[in-house]
């Protein structure tokens, strides 16, 4: 019976995995990505997704009120899309496939009806992330996208 116990024991924790689950006001679940689906130090979860979502949760205080809602929006946004096409996705395509969910996700929370004072705010934020191409790609999608709205 004692082996039993043993063996259901040291078996459970392959059963009972957790899942990462997405937060508007966390960031846990790109570290938990990356215990999941290890990429290194240059892969998304620890080169852009994990630091950016630390920085804004961090500094979220420092932004106008309008600009924390749509912060915990875009948030949980941002995790819920990655998750999707992270599942399956070699850690090459995955920075590709997350970035390219970025803009509907800023659009569709909200970022277009930001003041244009806490839109550069934003885009300060991310300076870091401007050494990537993808990233000024993202930022012109970004900005087309919001001037296709008002037209």
């Amino acid at each position: 019976m004692l082996r039993y116990l043993i063996l259901l024991f040291l078996f459970t924790p392959t059963f009972a995995q957790a899942t990462c689950v997405p937060s508007d006001q966390s960031c846990d679940f790109y570290a938990c990505k990356e215990r999941e689906h290890a990429c290194g130090k240059k892969g998304y979860w620890q080169d852009f997704g994990y630091p950016y979502c630390q920085k804004f949760l961090k500094d979220e205080a420092r932004f106008s009120k309008d600009s924390q809602i749509w912060l915990q929006d875009v948030r949980y946004c941002l995790q819920v899309r990655v998750q999707e096409v992270a599942d399956g996705t070699s850690c090459n395509s995955l920075h590709t496939q997350a970035m390219d969910s970025h803009v509907s996700c800023y659009v569709d929370t909200g970022f277009c009806d930001l003041t244009y004072m806490e839109q550069v705010k934003i885009y300060w934020y991310l300076k870091g992330a401007l050494r990537s191409a993808d990233t000024w790609r993202e930022a012109y999608l970004l900005k087309q996208a919001c001037a296709n709205r008002f037209n």
